[in-house]
Formats: structure tokens, C-alpha cells, sequence
């Protein structure tokens, strides 16, 4: 169920009505529309989860008692299982196909039959840091399986995160019953939806059809048209994610509930570091306190912290697809955190850190960087990691910067960063300019800008809606 639908509209309007109504069953109201929201991707799907939920639960009742340890691994093993089955049984045993030059698989195999369970990825790596969590005493299990269930399945982020954890969410979940009506929250709320639904409607989806149709012919693009179409990509993802991540907000917000900030203007990092600060900040953060800090981090020399990082940017890209590309484009990541590593190493013993401080080199890095990014786009986006390392060949070569007959998409390009540069400033002074547009405009004007608004997203919400990318993580 997309966000911008009228269904979603109508079960979240019934949804909020009965929350503010009955108070003291708030717990079970959500439970019930939590469910409702999820069964609409097929009730085997919904089974599945309720089950793993179920699992998961009891389990982290049993990480206070003696078998403790047992619990923690025997529970996140069961979890990492259900996700390798649904998500890469297919890809590993066709990979083993190609090994091994035999066939595995029969055209009419169950295992070619499963579908991916939506939200998938994003709630095992919640259930997972629920239980490591526990685990370790940093937060309490939960008093119910019904506020347990509430806090994995919460609507405005289940399909595609922010990835919450028990010490951000649990609380809220808690405390459910004290929630008064808020003005201000509606308004917030208000807002970051609409803002979610522009950013969805009127820029991804109108960039949706350029790019798909630029890499439906990927064998045969040139250079310079392969930059065209990675930078596309790059601001579609961006617009496309960003869109529900802000709108899990706006719908959080209206239920009194504040949810992880997951991204903050990328295109704008300067390094691989930045970036990952930037950029799906709620994985950022899941991959470095249960992956590489688990691993070592930086506590055991140099090359132990390099190898580390490159692990756990690996499996980053392995938790985004079933794809040797994915593989790839994690590896990518890990070796630039590396490299990057390495650099301000060296250019701290040189003593060139002042270079930090100036404008120009500032944006050269911010330049540049993006470029490097567009190249692992590549890779994200192209089927099949021999096209997607033909195409980048072919963008590599010093012809590919002749951009001839491309002026138009260079032109979008430029105003997608612009807008992107805006997005910057309206987060970074989004209270002195809350502050002025309320002082200096009377409410009749803003009225007419809010219908305004309104409308123009009502027109192009009456298009064909597309699914968010990733959805299908």
C-alpha cells in the first residue's frame, strides 16, 4: 500500500480518528491497522511476519535467563535464515550454476516461485538490534507481544525503514497512552508529507521514464550518455527514498511520534565518510554498531580497521540486492572508505589540513565526490555486473565528457542539484523560515499557497503511481 494512494489516505484518517478517540486502545488500534496496512501484500506475507515477530519476541524474553547467550544466537540466526531464504536462495543457487556448469534448478521449481516479503530486510535488521540490544542490557524487552508487534510492524516505517531501534521507539510505543493532540505536530506532520509526496510525484516519478528508458539500452549507451543517465538515477533513488522517509515522518508526527531522520542532502558529502553520514543513516548507523564495531573497528591496528570497514560495506551491499552487482557496489563503497581512510592520513602528516577550510577545495571535493558516487550508481542500477562494468568503461573514457546533444538532461541536471542545494538551506533554517512565512504572511495567503500546493499534487497524483525503489529490498 503506497503512501500516496487513497486507501493508505483513508486507513491512516480511520486510523488517527480512533487513536485520539479511545485513548487506552491505542495499542490494539494500531496492532489492527498495522495488519490491515501489511495483508494488502498477501496474507502468506503477513503470516510470515506475525510469526518472526512472535519468534523474536519470546526470545528476547529469554535473554535474561541463564541460556541467555543461546537465545541471542539461536534467535538471530533464525532471523538472518528467514532473510537468506525469501531473498537469496534463487541467487545462490543460480551462482552456483555458473560455478559448477551444472543445473540446479528446473523451470518449474518452488524455489522460483517465492516472493520477496515486503519490508523484509528493514524489519529482520530492526528484530536483530532489538535482540542484540536486549541483549546487552541497553534497553528492557518489551511488556507485551502486542507493543513489540506495534513497535516492529508501525506502519510509517515498516516497508522501508528509518530502521528503528528499541531505545528510540520503544519509549514512544510506552508512553502511547500519555499522546495528547498537537497542533504543531499536525503542521510538522503536514509538511514533511507533503514534502515527501512532491518529491515523489512531481520529481522521482517524472524522472522514472528518462531513466528507465537510458538503461534499457545499456549495452549500446555511450559515455557521455552514460553520465546523463547516472546522474538521473541519482537524483530519482535520492527523490524516490527520501520521499517516503520523509513521509514516514509526517505520518509519524501525526500520531505524536517522531521517527529517525534518514537522510540528510547526500549529493552535498565531500567523502565516502560523509556520505554514509548523509545518505539511508538509520543502516549507516545499524552497519557500524552491529557489523563493524562487533568486527574490531578501529581497535586493532590499521589493516585489521581497513579490512573491517570493507566487510561491513561488503554486507551492505549484499542486504540491498541478490546481485553480484550488489556485491559489487558495496565492495566499491568499502574500498573508497579505505582509500579515503588512507588520504587523510597523509594529508594530515603533510600538514595539509587546511585545505578543509577553503571554499574552493571544498567544492571541488563535493564535485568530484559526486561523480565518484554516479559511477556506483552504476552498478546499483545496470542488470548484470559485465554490462555495468562495460558502461563504466565506457564513461572513464576522455570522450565521454562531450556531451553533444544532451544539453537538455545536463540542463535537469543542474536544476535537480540546485533544488537539492535548496533542500540544504530550508532543513538547515527550517525554523527562522517557519518563523517568517507565518509573521510576515497572514493566514489567508498562506491558505491560498497550501490549496495551491494542494492541487498541483492532486494533478499529478491523478498519473500512474509508481512503487518506491525500494521496495523491492
Amino acid at each position: 500500500m503506497l503512501f500516496h494512494t487513497p486507501e493508505f489516505i483513508a486507513l491512516m484518517i480511520v486510523s488517527l480518528v480512533f487513536f485520539y478517540a479511545f485513548p487506552r486502545w491505542r495499542i490494539p488500534i494500531l496492532t489492527i491497522a498495522n495488519m490491515i496496512f501489511y495483508v494488502v501484500a498477501g496474507v502468506g506475507n503477513l503470516l510470515l511476519f506475525l510469526a518472526m515477530t512472535a519468534f523474536t519476541y519470546y526470545c528476547s524474553k529469554a535473554l535474561r535467563g541463564p541460556y541467555s547467550r543461546f537465545f541471542l544466537w539461536f534467535s538471530i540466526v533464525v532471523n538472518v535464515a528467514n532473510l537468506v531464504f525469501f531473498k537469496y536462495t534463487t541467487f545462490l543457487i543460480r551462482s552456483a550454476e555458473n560455478w559448477l556448469s551444472i543445473k540446479l534448478l528446473t523451470d518449474n521449481s518452488f524455489l522460483l516461485k517465492i516472493v520477496l516479503p515486503i519490508g523484509i530486510s528493514f524489519y529482520t535488521f530492526q528484530m536483530i538490534a532489538y535482540l542484540v540490544d536486549v541483549y546487552k542490557k541497553r534497553w528492557e524487552p518489551a511488556q507485551s507481544l502486542l507493543r513489540f508487534w506495534v513497535f516492529i510492524s508501525f506502519y510509517a516505517h515498516l516497508v522501508a525503514g528509518p530502521i528503528m531501534r528499541g531505545k528510540e521507539f520503544m519509549p514512544q510505543i510506552d508512553n502511547l497512552r500519555k499522546i495528547r493532540f498537537s497542533a504543531a505536530n499536525f503542521r510538522l506532520g503536514a509538511f514533511f508529507l507533503t514534502l515527501g509526496i512532491f518529491k515523489k510525484v512531481v520529481l522521482a516519478d517524472y524522472l522514472t521514464p528518462h531513466v528507465d528508458e537510458f538503461f534499457s539500452r545499456t549495452a549500446t549507451l555511450t559515455g557521455a550518455e552514460g553520465w546523463v543517465a547516472a546522474y538521473m538515477f541519482a537524483f530519482q533513488i535520492f527523490f524516490d527514498f527520501s520521499a517516503y522517509s520523509e513521509m514516514a515522518l509526517g505520518i509519524a508526527y501525526f500520531f505524536g511520534m517522531e521517527l529517525a531522520v534518514n537522510f540528510r542532502t547526500p549529493y552535498l558529502s565531500q567523502n565516502p565518510t560523509e556520505f554514509w553520514r548523509r545518505w539511508h543513516i538509520t543502516l549507516s548507523n545499524w552497519i557500524k554498531d552491529y557489523i563493524y564495531i562487533p568486527l574490531g573497528g578501529s581497535r586493532n591496528g590499521e589493516v585489521r580497521q581497513y579490512t573491517n570497514l570493507f566487510i561491513a560495506m561488503t554486507i551492505s551491499g549484499i542486504w540491498h540486492g541478490a546481485s553480484w552487482t550488489f556485491v559489487a557496489w558495496g565492495m566499491f563503497y568499502g574500498l573508497l572508505a579505505t582509500i579515503h581512510k588512507l588520504y587523510m592520513m597523509i594529508k594530515e602528516k603533510l600538514g595539509l589540513g587546511f585545505l578543509d577550510k577553503s571554499f574552493i577545495y571544498r567544492f571541488i571535493a563535493i564535485v568530484v565526490f559526486f561523480h565518484i558516487t554516479c559511477i556506483a550508481w552504476v552498478l546499483f542500477r545496470v542488470n548484470g555486473l559485465r554490462d555495468a562494468l562495460s558502461l563504466i568503461k565506457r564513461m572513464l573514457r576522455p570522450e565521454a565528457f562531450q556531451f553533444t546533444g544532451l544539453n537538455v538532461y545536463l540542463g535537469i541536471v543542474v536544476l535537480l542539484f540546485g533544488l537539492h542545494v535548496v533542500e540544504y538551506f530550508l532543513h538547515k533554517h527550517r525554523s527562522g523560515l517557519s518563523e517568517w512565512w507565518h509573521k510576515y504572511f497572514p493566514a489567508p495567503v498562506r491558505a491560498v499557497v497550501y490549496t495551491g500546493i494542494a492541487a498541483l499534487l492532486i494533478l499529478f497524483l491523478r498519473g500512474e503511481q509508481n512503487t518506491f525503489i525500494y521496495f523491492q529490498f
